[in-house]
């Protein structure tokens, strides 16, 4: 059996398209678990709708600021081997589901399997076919083919790549529920990167899959939570990388997880310093990104963090009236 979780916040507008696609599959055995994060909106109304006419199953909590919580409460109320997680906007191809289960049947090593997906606008337009064709650093990996348009990454190989670009698209993901027990829950303190976090645990424990077949449409909504302040976003990466180089010894990961932590600590730098006008609080980013991987960006942004406000900005004035 799998077991669909579904995350659902003020989602009124988008939700039964969405529980449409997972019950129009051709998956016999399937449990369908909404949790409703608290929403303010008409979902209610809409889930009691759904409810008469699918088996789904519903839990309601209060508001937990961000999709770690709902998906935690949806595994723990889960009964499925296998574990789909599903956004409350995206859409799911119906036909892909079992074809990506009958993959993870035939390697039971693999903790997790996430498949390539459209793009689609708020009323279903696709707007970039195959999303996960342009990530570079995927592609070259995939030579281990082990099923019918499915291709299996190693361990290191997949936290490698996952710490230099998300090619995960999370309503693609169907996981094993003995692996996330193993990975341990979502991580409730992070926002935005939740997700990510996961998918380099679950790639830590063994061998990912990816399947090159559309499995959905990512319904680019605004407002989403990937729209929220970068400031968040980066530190939450520098968090994620600071967990991997607290739980893996790989020197590849390690250097990797060092890098990922210093491109981010200078574009913290950069938001304190040039949009905060916070340059105390900037200079410990910059510092914190040349020590973990020494750069020339880092080290200007350390030397400019230091300058008095007033003599940096006549020294850019200067430079501004000679070009």
């Amino acid at each position: 059996m799998v077991s669909v979780v579904i995350p659902a916040y003020n989602a009124a507008s988008s939700i039964s398209a969405t529980l449409d696609s997972v019950v129009n599959s051709k998956c016999e055995e399937l449990e369908v678990i909404v949790v409703d994060d608290g929403s303010e909106d008409s979902l209610a109304d809409v889930l009691e709708t759904s409810l008469r006419i699918n088996p789904i199953k519903l839990v309601r909590q209060e508001n937990s600021g961000g999709p770690a919580s709902p998906r935690n409460k949806g595994v723990g109320e889960s009964t499925g081997e296998f574990v789909l997680f599903l956004d409350a906007d995206d859409i799911v191809i119906p036909e892909e589901i079992a074809p990506a289960l009958h993959a993870l049947e035939l390697n039971p090593e693999a903790t997790m399997i996430c498949s390539n997906f459209h793009v689609a606008d708020q009323d279903l337009r696709i707007r970039i076919e195959r999303n996960i064709d342009r990530y570079d650093l995927l592609q070259v990996l995939l030579d281990n083919q082990v099923a019918e348009n499915t291709w299996q990454l190693s361990s290191e190989d997949a936290v490698a790549t996952l710490l230099q670009t998300n090619f995960v698209g999370t309503s693609s993901v169907i996981a094993r529920r003995s692996a996330l027990l193993k990975a341990g829950p979502f991580d409730e303190s992070l926002r935005n990167l939740d997700d990510r976090d996961m998918w380099i645990r679950l790639a830590q424990i063994g061998p990912i899959l990816y399947r090159d077949k559309p499995f959905y449409l990512y319904r680019d909504m605004p407002g989403s939570v990937s729209k929220q302040r970068e400031l968040r976003q980066f530190r939450e990466r520098v968090y994620v990388a600071d967990k991997v180089l607290h739980s893996s010894q790989a020197p590849r990961i390690r250097s990797l997880a060092r890098q990922w932590r210093a491109r981010s600590l200078l574009k913290i730098g950069y938001i304190l310093f040039h949009n905060e006008s916070r340059p105390r609080e900037a200079l410990t980013a910059f510092w914190g990104s040349f020590t973990s991987s020494p750069s020339s960006a880092a080290f200007r942004g350390v030397v400019k963090s230091l300058l008095p406000r007033r003599f940096y900005q006549l020294m850019v004035r200067g430079r501004s009236s000679q070009s």
